[in-house]
């Protein structure tokens, strides 16, 4: 129990240091001297001597116009003014960090403090705008703060928009550059004890790395958690001794921001992960009306080939890059055809001492069509691949030795029935 007390405290006295430590890192780090003055070189000088003791430096241990430089943010309305296009999530509105955050100028020549931010989300394109006061500077770089966006992105974009439409959470993981260069806060980072133990060490400017909802009113917009391993538990990183959990925080929720703990964050982010990947299979399995199948080659197979082409796309199916975007589903061929003739592939290569353009391999665009385990029809395309034997008459003979190349339409998606079986009963062999 005394353990736990100890690390309590020890927790409590990393995050009052954050906000000075936070705010001088990043002015000493982005801005020249003169920006580094004022406000920010009394907050290094508070930083020194809070760090040599064991109370730290709260909010409440600035001077009064220190604190005036923070709470003007806040307190500013400008943002407030703004038009918001309603989301169907509610995501959009005006929200406050639970740390003091960095905003640096476009062209590097200026810092600011920021407590209070505009967030909007636009359900058409799945992309989520993180905006500050200083985010709608129209002619001086040195005013502009860019604004921050955010989003999430797979192979098929109309697939992708579906599913954050119908994901059960909300997760962005992918920043623009401006999302990691121009609004930072202060992380912890940690250095190794002579027993190899990770430690706290100090906090450094860290950029945004995600838009996570973990309740309505509040955005974790932080570090990626680890993957767990042997030895490892799951969010590692966020764990070790110090780890700052930065949150915009819509007014009236701020005590049910205080209740999310790391663990808390941590679980909310897989699950948010989970829930976007089984939405993005499920758009897969709604059969577009229009899909029709390529039209089959004149260009006959032998047996052997087809049968090839059949054995390669078992083997395809059950990969982590095909068949593991369809991880709920296990997928039962009904039959395959080529779509085209077979293209012939060439590189140079040293024979009878020149380098001679010669064949090394050829392939075609197979069609696939198969079913799940609810009979459901779904369809696929890859490459045929065929590699030429060694010798001078490249192309005058085959080796029978297949493999398959992925084209992006590799992926399962799901087909009506009627489009499905349309080929089945004219594919012939040689």
């Amino acid at each position: 129990m005394h353990n736990l007390h100890q690390q309590i405290r020890q927790k409590n006295q990393y995050k009052k240091k954050s906000c000075a430590i936070l705010i001088a890192s990043i002015f000493a780090l982005t801005a020249p001297q003169i920006h580094a003055q004022g406000l920010f070189n009394k907050l290094i000088e508070k930083v020194q001597s809070s760090t040599q003791s064991s109370g730290g430096l709260s909010h409440a241990d600035l001077s009064a116009s220190d604190r005036k430089q923070f709470e003007q943010d806040r307190a500013d309305n400008n943002l407030d003014k703004k038009p918001v296009t309603a989301d169907k999530r509610g995501i959009g509105g005006i929200y406050f960090s639970n740390v003091p955050m960095g905003g640096v100028s476009l062209n590097q020549s200026a810092t600011f403090a920021i407590g209070k931010f505009l967030v909007e989300y636009d359900d058409s394109t799945g992309v989520a705008t993180i905006s500050t006061r200083y985010g709608f500077e129209a002619s001086d770089p040195s005013k502009l703060v860019p604004k921050a966006k955010f989003t999430r992105s797979s192979t098929y974009k109309d697939r992708n928009l579906r599913a954050l439409q119908n994901t059960t959470h909300f997760l962005l993981p992918e920043g623009n550059p401006e999302s990691r260069m121009h609004l930072l806060y202060g992380q912890m980072i940690h250095k190794t004890d002579l027993q190899g133990n990770k430690v706290a060490d100090k906090l450094t400017p860290t950029g945004l790395k995600n838009l996570l909802e973990l309740e309505p009113g509040i955005l974790y917009i932080g570090e990626t958690p680890f993957a767990g391993n042997k030895t490892e538990a799951d969010g590692h990183n966020l764990l070790l001794p110090g780890m700052v959990m930065p949150l915009l925080v819509k007014e009236g929720k701020e005590e049910a921001a205080k209740a999310w703990t790391v663990e808390r964050i941590i679980k909310q982010y897989r699950a948010a992960n989970a829930a976007f990947d089984s939405a993005l299979e499920d758009t897969a399995a709604t059969a577009d009306p229009n899909l029709s199948l390529r039209e089959p080659s004149n260009d006959l197979p032998t047996k052997p080939e087809l049968d090839a082409a059949k054995n390669q796309w078992n083997i395809l199916i059950k990969s982590q890059a095909v068949g593991g975007t369809q991880s709920k589903r296990q997928f039962k061929l009904i039959y395959a055809y080529p779509a085209t003739s077979f293209e012939n592939q060439n590189k140079k290569q040293w024979v009878n001492n020149t380098y001679t353009d010669t064949i090394v391999t050829r392939s075609r665009v197979y069609v696939a069509v198969f079913q799940d385990q609810e009979n459901k029809y779904w369809t696929n395309r890859f490459y045929l691949v065929e590699k030429a034997p060694l010798g001078v008459f490249f192309g005058e003979r085959w080796s029978g030795q297949y493999e398959y190349a992925l084209p992006a339409s590799a992926l399962p998606v799901a087909i009506d029935k009627t489009a499905a079986l349309k080929y089945q009963s004219v594919v012939k062999t040689k």
